[in-house]
């Protein structure tokens, strides 16, 4: 087993068992979007579930956004997902008019679609695993800093919250995409994560690099 391998696995299990995250737990529903930090979770789940105990199914949306990328994304989530022979769900929304009609932005909008979508696949024993690593943490630290919050409410993402987990929490997108890479695994990018548009593109992109500039740890 190489470096990346062994290190993003002993971390997953970490996660795991500081936080017992698997307590009661018979299923896992992994938000599934294609993207390397999904894949990378999925493959480690996948790989240690007979030890664990618990079954597998990959949940992924088409949010309605994306057009051609998007039908390529959710052709590749099936696909990978069938190669590993775990159950996979679609869920094709229209998240534009959905948000018009709500009037929440796209990025509330396509997070409660996600979640209901998710929750709408689960039973009292299973648990919703999303693919958030540590650069995902520092990223909402700066931005609820940036927004005003107070120290309290200047926390990072929660290993637990309710029925979601987050396994990949220990784990940085460097060790993330080296696993990838090590395990031959192919994996989709969202065109729109480049885009500084967006608050938390800014924030990864142009704040994150010159902060790790300062101080790399």
């Amino acid at each position: 087993m190489n470096d990346f391998s062994f290190t993003v696995k002993q971390k997953v299990i970490s996660a795991l068992t500081d936080y017992s995250m698997l307590e009661g737990a018979k299923e896992i529903v992994v938000g599934f979007s294609g993207g390397a930090d999904s894949v990378c979770l999925l493959h480690v789940l996948h790989s240690i579930k007979s030890d664990f105990g618990f079954s597998l199914t990959a949940a992924h949306v088409n949010h309605g956004l994306r057009g051609a990328e998007a039908l390529r994304d959710a052709e590749f989530a099936s696909s990978f997902s069938k190669e590993y022979a775990i159950p996979f769900r679609l869920l094709n929304a229209d998240c534009p008019a959905e948000a018009e009609k709500t009037g929440e932005s796209f990025e509330e909008c396509g997070r409660r679609i996600r979640y209901d979508f998710f929750n709408s696949l689960c039973s009292d024993d299973s648990r919703i695993a999303t693919a958030h690593n540590s650069n995902d943490n520092a990223e909402t630290v700066i931005f609820n800093i940036i927004r005003g919050s107070s120290l309290n409410g200047a926390c990072g993402i929660p290993p637990v919250r309710d029925n979601i987990i987050r396994p990949l929490l220990y784990c940085s997108r460097a060790e993330i995409e080296g696993y990838c890479n090590e395990n031959n695994l192919e994996f989709v990018t969202d065109s729109t994560n480049k885009s500084v548009d967006y608050s938390r593109n800014k924030i990864r992109h142009l704040i994150i690099p010159v902060l790790e500039e300062i101080n790399n740890g």
